[in-house]
């Protein structure tokens, strides 16, 4: 894939870790990207693109107020066009789903390489889109088994903050008995309930009691 596809396009980034937007941003310039702006929220990113326009966007998955799929959705709704790449370290199929579902052109590994990175940028410039290699059988693993293990993997820890949600608790209290953060809290209900494919916890006390999802806990 030639780099010349993809030089002197405009981009911004939305991440809320520095560290990873400053090293992307030395990527994305290296390779010939122009990066305009930087968000660390959804809600900045919105109201910039009201008034200015960006060639490509990239987008984390898990960010404060608005996480990456939402921002995803809310910017269709809003009739922006601007192909978006997620950029996440979630390899979840049904993190994928959602993704693509809401309006997402690429879904890339925060591990990429740069050679593909070009090749993601380009072809989602061309309106097409992109997944990661890596990430594709991933995704297929949805569509071809009924494995509950596959379809609704969840770490250990989203089992046990699982347990807690079904009891009703609020992210503060499971942050405590936990001994982790709120927002660490907020990240695992956000993942439990995507990788899920449910809405509330109706539906998440439904799906845990049907496949038996905090059996070993």
């Amino acid at each position: 894939m030639s780099i010349k596809s993809v030089q002197n396009k405009r981009a911004i980034i939305i991440d809320d870790h520095k560290l990873f937007t400053s090293g992307l941003a030395g990527i994305l310039d290296e390779i010939g990207l122009k990066v305009m702006a930087t968000f660390s929220n959804a809600i900045d990113a919105l109201n910039y693109l009201k008034n200015q326009d960006t060639d490509i966007i990239f987008s984390d998955i898990n960010m404060p107020t608005k996480d990456g799929i939402i921002f995803c959705n809310k910017a269709r709704k809003r009739n922006i066009e601007t192909p978006i790449i997620m950029l996440s370290m979630y390899e979840d199929a049904n993190i994928i789903k959602e993704s693509f579902k809401n309006g997402a052109n690429g879904y890339l590994s925060k591990n990429t390489e740069r050679n593909e990175m070009i090749k993601a940028i380009s072809t989602c410039l061309k309106g097409a889109t992109y997944l990661n290699k890596s990430l594709i059988q991933e995704e297929r693993k949805i569509k071809n088994s009924d494995d509950i293990s596959i379809k609704y993997k969840l770490t250990n820890r989203e089992r046990e903050v699982l347990i807690h949600i079904l009891k009703d608790e609020r992210n503060a209290l499971i942050a405590s008995e936990l001994a982790i953060s709120r927002r660490t809290v907020e990240t695992h209900r956000k993942n439990i309930f995507l990788k899920l494919g449910v809405k509330t916890n109706i539906g998440l006390a439904q799906i845990a009691l049907k496949y038996n999802l905090i059996k070993s806990s």
